[in-house]
Formats: structure tokens, sequence, C-alpha cells
């Protein structure tokens, strides 16, 4: 109901002007800022930990720096891991906000390789302290708080270990018996939701969880799952073993206590409407501008109106999706709040937000590289307006896929099948073509990229 209204609000104010067409990708796409001095025992060891493992630690210091402990723990963790296995990622940064997930990871582009941790991967929540303490009596120490952290960084690696090495995760899949081995999360965001990579996959968490116990603690895993540990050991760790972190996994069993975070509550129910007629000749939305007065005051000047480059991806991304799919989103507005991710949508509208261009944590990319991220944000929120219109191709893909699966998680999973199709074909098909040719056949009707 709170977002209907927002929707409502939002119309109510849109202006219409009419919008027309108007070096790679760098390794450090999070860079470290400058401001920091190079006595700054801070930038020194992150700088240590880059010239000994190739790996840049970065994060923002206006918002959240690493603290020594951390770094430390970073520093740890590399250490132990296998080269082999370390090679795939190429940074670790901490994200400026406090919401608790543990970590995200995005495959996408160029964007490959950049681990992203978060809030939650330091500061457990509340419902993991207490399943904690059902299952050992007593909170976690500061000491099983950074065993937990170096065990969450090892899981993260794994997207980036999967997507560089895709022949092993599909010899695992031939390995192992998926739904055996408990992947729960015990934070705000769920694992399922927070890895954006082409065709992921259930047992792409699997293996996640497989490794970061292996590192963590090794023992347990064995006894949960030889195959697991085998396999781990063998095809991802070169045969390397690790002595374990102190990490104490918890007992699911332990307390009834289940976590709201996980739940995502209400899905937003497709529209008794049909689909928009689709009209002869070029396709482009209603392209706008919201006024949101007082909660843009935060927002710097050059930030409150859209940049022409964004309104030229607009255009260049319509130019080349297929009208099936593009008639879907009716209009777009541009929101230049801070108080929203980076885009939202519902029924045939789709809303960027200032962070959708201006995020912080992008702070050095070119233009280039700006415009293919903004396009896959975008083509995130399209695949939604999509499936609002048809209802009836999620409900095949559950049929063809996952016929337990929820809606919320079938849209998730369609979403990032629909991106990975756009920004990484070529992933995507050798890594799961049962979803390319899905998308290719009932999305986007035969259009490849």
């Amino acid at each position: 109901m709170n977002r209907l209204c927002l929707i409502l609000t939002v119309l109510l104010t849109l202006s219409t002007p009419a919008w027309c067409q108007s070096n790679s990708y760098l390794d450090a796409v999070y860079q470290v800022y400058d401001n920091a001095s190079e006595t700054d025992p801070l930038e020194v060891l992150k700088n240590s930990i880059k010239d000994q493992f190739e790996i840049e630690i970065a994060d923002d210091p206006d918002v959240n720096r690493w603290s020594e402990d951390w770094l430390n723990a970073v520093k740890a963790v590399l250490t132990a891991l296998p080269a082999n296995f370390r090679s795939a990622t190429r940074m670790i940064y901490l994200e400026p906000s406090n919401i608790d997930f543990e970590h995200k990871y995005n495959g996408f582009g160029e964007q490959y390789g950049i681990v992203q941790m978060g809030y939650g991967s330091m500061f457990p929540s509340v419902v993991y302290g207490r399943k904690f303490k059902a299952t050992y009596g007593r909170q976690p120490t500061s000491a099983e708080k950074i065993a937990r952290f170096k065990y969450i960084l090892a899981r993260c690696m794994t997207y980036s270990f999967i997507q560089q090495n895709p022949d092993v995760f599909k010899s695992y899949g031939q390995t192992v018996v998926y739904g055996e081995y408990p992947t729960k999360v015990y934070g705000p965001g769920a694992e399922l939701n927070m890895v954006v990579l082409p065709g992921k996959t259930p047992l792409m968490i699997d293996l996640a969880f497989a490794v970061g116990e292996y590192c963590a603690a090794p023992a347990n895993l064995q006894t949960k799952s030889q195959a697991r540990f085998d396999f781990v050991k063998n095809h991802v760790m070169g045969g390397a073993a690790i002595a374990g972190w102190g990490y104490k996994p918890i007992d699911d069993t332990a307390t009834a206590t289940t976590d709201p975070g996980n739940n995502p509550g209400e899905v937003e129910i497709p529209g008794t409407r049909p689909p928009p007629d689709i009209p002869d000749g070029d396709y482009l939305p209603l392209v706008t501008e919201v006024d949101v007065g007082t909660s843009a005051a935060s927002v710097p000047a050059e930030q409150k109106v859209a940049p022409d480059l964004l309104k030229s991806a607009i255009v260049e991304l319509f130019e080349v999706l297929p009208k099936f799919f593009s008639t879907c989103t009716e209009a777009i507005a541009y929101i230049p709040t801070t108080d929203t991710e980076t885009a939202f949508s519902s029924e045939g509208y789709v809303f960027v937000t200032q962070n959708s261009w201006f995020m912080t944590s992008f702070v050095e990319l070119d233009d280039t590289s700006r415009g293919k991220r903004f396009k896959e944000i975008l083509l995130r929120e399209m695949a939604l307006r999509f499936l609002y219109f048809h209802p009836e191709v999620t409900q095949k893909w559950k049929d063809t896929f996952d016929k337990e699966q929820s809606s919320f998680d079938a849209y998730v999973d369609i979403q990032q099948a629909v991106v990975g199709y756009y920004a990484a074909s070529a992933w995507l098909k050798q890594l799961n073509i049962q979803r390319y040719n899905f998308v290719k056949t009932e999305i986007m009707q035969g259009k490849e990229f």
C-alpha cells in the first residue's frame, strides 16, 4: 500500500520533457579514496595486502572504514587460501551501508571478481545471536565474530571462483545431492537475493557454503557431508587442507526462532489488464523527472536532474530490446533522492534514483562503464514489468526449473537470467544453457545479444 501511494504521488508530480538520444572498466572499480595519508596505518595495511595478494582492499572513508581487526582478518583469510582460488577475486570492498546484509557479489559485465562485504558480515543480526545462544548457551565472543567474518568472506569469494571456473561448478552438480546441506542466512537479506550472477542457482549457494565451512570449520563439513568436503578439497582448493578458523556453526533446529528478514513479504500481484499494445515502428516509453522537494535536499545540484548520458543509455537499450519485452515498461521516471535503492518499479512504471547513476560506491567509473551498469539496473526492473503483464511466463519458469519455487524467488531468478542474457550472454550460455534458451524463447522472442 505504501508503494502504491508513492507511485500515485509520483505520477501526480510528473512533468514530461521530450528526451531524445543524445578506457575500459577499471580493475579498481571501487577505488580507494586518495584523501588518506600514506602513513595512515590502515592504508599501509591495505597496501600491503594489495602488494602481497594483488587484491584491492577498498572502503568509503566518509561512511564506513575498515578497522585494523577486520583488515587483519582479511589478510589471514587470503594467506590461508590457495593462490588459484583467491586469484578469481580482484577486490574486497566494504559497502558504505549499515544495512545488515552479509555480502554481495555482482558478476555482470566487467564487475567480476569484486566482493562486497556488508555490515552484517562483521556485526551479526539479533536473530543470529539468538540462534547462537540456543546452540551454545551464550553469545558469540569477539574472536568468534571475527571467525564468522572469515567464513563469510571465503563464502563470498567462492562466487568469483565459480564465475571463472564454470566447469568446476558443473562437476559439483554431478557430485553432491542438493538440498541435504543447510544454507541459511540469519540477516535481513537472504543469500538467495544477495548474489547477482549470470545463471545463478541454489546449487551455487550450496557450493559457497561448503567452501566457507571447509575453510572455517572443516571437521564440521566432513561430518555433515564427506562428498562436499572431498569435492572442495580436490576441485576448489587444489588439494590444500585448511586447519580451520575457529568458526562455530549454529544449529538451525536449536530454536523455532526465524529470521523475518528472509521473508520478502507480499509479492506484487500481476495486473488484470492485458499487456500494452505493441506499436508499429520504434518504441520508447514516457521518460520524465520527478520533483521530490525536500527529500532531495542533501543531493548535490548536479544530481537533481538526470544526466544526458543516462538518457542516452535508456534510448540505446530500447533500440535493441524486442518490443514484446520493452513495451511492458510504460514509463521511466528519474527521482533525485538517496533514501531508496538504485531503482524500483510497480505496474508499468520504473523509477530510477540518483543512486542508479551516482552511487557512492562507484567512484571512478568511466562513462561507458557507468552506462553499462545503469542498463543492467534498468533491465532488472524492466524484467519485473514484463512479468507483471505476463504471469504465464513466471508459471512456466517454475514448471521448468523448480515447481516449489515461490513467486518472489522466481522473479529474482528470472531477473538475473534476463540481465545475464543481455550483459553476459556467452557466460550464461556456457553455464546454464537451459535458462539461456528459456529467456531467448519466452522473453526475448529469439533476439540475442
